[in-house]
């Protein structure tokens, strides 16, 4: 889908001018005259201005985005973020357009509405930003209802601690007017990794995607994971240039329905799902956004189950999925329960999330406990419910395919909640092939 055109700037300044000009040369009168030229320079001065702002805020991140000017509001918004930041990070944030006109659009949604959540829904924001072309894999967004930049100082503090600590860093803000002289601001942060071009969403069965890309610094190591509409699952290493791009080329061949795309690289913290694009093939329009809402309209009764129930329900949820697949069904492993709750524990204590936190390495984890195996692998997720959890490990390439190994038998569940309401659910699974003796 082509990125939107933000309507407002450059074609009122063309209409502005041209009606200008008509007037000018068809006018005969001397005090007309001299207020169009009046009128001219006003825009003139103001154009210069907003493309200031726009080189502002763009020029920090990839050219080949689209051009997009930043209201007053908004630009007050992401001032404020920054400012409010450690002075060792404020150069690491990075104002985003896609981001922005993402937030903008569900600000704007939000004020039709007529109210703001307690706390935005992650999964229900990925078709939005999927339309505007953000891939990143891990994101967080946040909204306010305010009516002046200095009632929200400490809500922004509150969301800076959680996006530092994750590295979310690539920033979109939206503003919308709300009622009673108040508005509502959007504020999406992302983990970008990946820089690529722009990639086709809608493709014909037989053709090539050809995918493009560089990884920033700071990780390594990339792995495709391409998921055709049967849901298999096939791993690839993309091939490298001498310039230190990256490149694949993979056959649509797999029959009409949706590709998924994800990029899995090397971080600090281990392994990282960062990149997820979809691909349709012989899908109608029509079609996509009804698959779409799917993100949007889940029906989630799990964000108040206790921590029991919930391991139980995701255990049921997983055996499900393999028993469609025609798989044997996993075997609850008490002591990798406990592993896995360890994982789950320190990664909500120390707010990090990652595969290799300090002390918390799967393998060294299985050592330290003494249990043999042939293989193992895990899946960590930190979600505002168990159901949305297991949505998006089922949505993810990489996760769906440790749930639908063959070589697996046993599983391990670990959640930790943190906190009661808007809780965070940290959530490890541990698969594994035990050694036989």
């Amino acid at each position: 889908m082509a990125l939107r055109e933000i309507p407002g700037t450059k074609g009122d300044l063309y209409s502005i001018i041209s009606v200008s000009i008509f007037y000018l040369y068809f006018t005969r009168e001397e005090a007309m005259k001299r207020k169009v030229i009046i009128v001219l320079i006003a825009v003139t001065i103001t154009s210069i201005a907003a493309s200031e702002e726009k080189i502002q805020f763009t020029n920090t991140y990839n050219p080949r985005v689209f051009s997009y000017t930043l209201k007053k509001d908004e630009s007050n918004i992401f001032s404020l973020l920054i400012n409010s930041s450690e002075e060792e990070e404020k150069e690491a944030f990075e104002i985003d357009a896609k981001l922005c006109a993402a937030a903008r659009y569900n600000s704007a949604n939000l004020a039709k509405k007529g109210d703001v959540p307690k706390k935005l829904e992650t999964t229900a924001l990925r078709p939005l930003l999927w339309s505007y072309g953000v891939y990143d894999f891990q994101y967080l967004p946040t909204a306010f209802i305010y009516k002046t930049e200095e009632s929200l100082k400490d809500s922004i503090k509150v969301f800076l601690h959680t996006i530092s600590k994750r590295g979310f860093f690539n920033c979109g803000v939206g503003v919308s007017d709300f009622k009673d002289e108040k508005k509502i601001a959007t504020i999406i942060c992302s983990k970008r990794v990946i820089d690529t071009f722009d990639i086709p969403k809608i493709m014909n069965i037989g053709s090539y995607l050809n995918l493009e890309f560089k990884i920033r610094s700071g990780y390594k190591d990339p792995i495709l994971y391409f998921s055709p509409p049967s849901g298999e699952v096939k791993k690839i290493a993309p091939a490298i240039s001498e310039r230190g791009e990256f490149s694949y080329s993979y056959e649509l061949s797999g029959g009409d329905g949706k590709y998924l795309v994800q990029i899995i690289t090397q971080g600090k913290n281990g392994v990282e799902a960062v990149f997820l694009i979809p691909i349709y093939v012989g899908v109608s329009l029509s079609d996509i956004k009804k698959e779409m809402l799917t993100y949007i309209n889940i029906e989630d009764n799990t964000k108040n189950v206790s921590v029991e129930v919930a391991r139980d329900m995701l255990l049921k949820a997983i055996n499900y999925e393999r028993k469609k697949a025609n798989l044997t069904p996993l075997k609850l492993n008490q002591k990798l329960c406990s592993i896995a709750l360890s994982k789950s524990k320190a990664m909500a204590e120390k707010q990090l999330f990652g595969h290799e936190i300090e002390q918390h390495k799967l393998e060294e984890l299985l050592k330290s406990e003494n249990i043999q195996f042939n293989k193992a692998s895990e899946n960590i997720g930190l979600n505002s419910s168990p159901r949305m959890a297991h949505f998006l490990f089922m949505s993810s390439p990489a996760h769906r395919s440790n749930i639908l190994n063959s070589m697996f038998s046993e599983v391990g569940i670990g959640i930790y909640k943190a906190g009661d309401e808007d809780a965070q659910w940290f959530i490890t699974e541990i698969f594994l092939m035990p050694k036989e003796l």
